[in-house]
């Protein structure tokens, strides 16, 4: 668990010295959810994190927070590619790039590598590509650079 030491500001308002990491799962397996809940449980208690089955809200979230996080609302956001609804885990990648740029991102999907970054070609800055199934090895991994 982090622990977060106040600071008191002149003006007699509590201020954090640093915020909690947090992680938004974009997932509609609700099975995939709940693997990740297990690794987290083991690997990061205490770690800010929730989930989301669209993109659309996803998205939603995502803007919500931006107005107390400001351009980094997420520590790291993994998201499958294709989820429920019209928007896809790429297209809220690509939203954020444009408004968040210091917010990174994890892709997962059961696509090879080499059809990922097929679809991808031509993009600068690719997110990272988890393919699935996935492994507490390869979230460990993300994890210890993310949060």
């Amino acid at each position: 668990m982090t622990q977060v030491t106040p600071i008191v500001k002149p003006e007699n308002r509590l201020h954090l010295l640093k915020a909690p990491k947090s992680l938004l799962v974009i997932e509609d397996d609700l099975s995939m959810v709940e693997y990740i809940d297990a690794v987290l449980d083991e690997l990061h208690q205490g770690l800010e994190w929730e989930y989301v089955t669209s993109g659309e809200a996803a998205l939603e979230l995502i803007h919500r927070r931006s107005f107390f996080r400001g351009d980094s609302p997420y520590s790291l956001v993994i998201t499958d590619i294709f989820l429920e609804g019209e928007a896809s885990g790429l297209d809220v990648w690509l939203d954020c790039q444009e408004k968040y740029k210091g917010m990174p991102f994890a892709v997962t999907s059961s696509l090879s590598h080499d059809r990922y970054f097929s679809i991808l070609r031509g993009v600068n800055n690719c997110p990272v590509y988890l393919p699935k199934p996935l492994s507490i090895d390869r979230f460990q991994t993300l994890f210890k650079e993310y949060l």
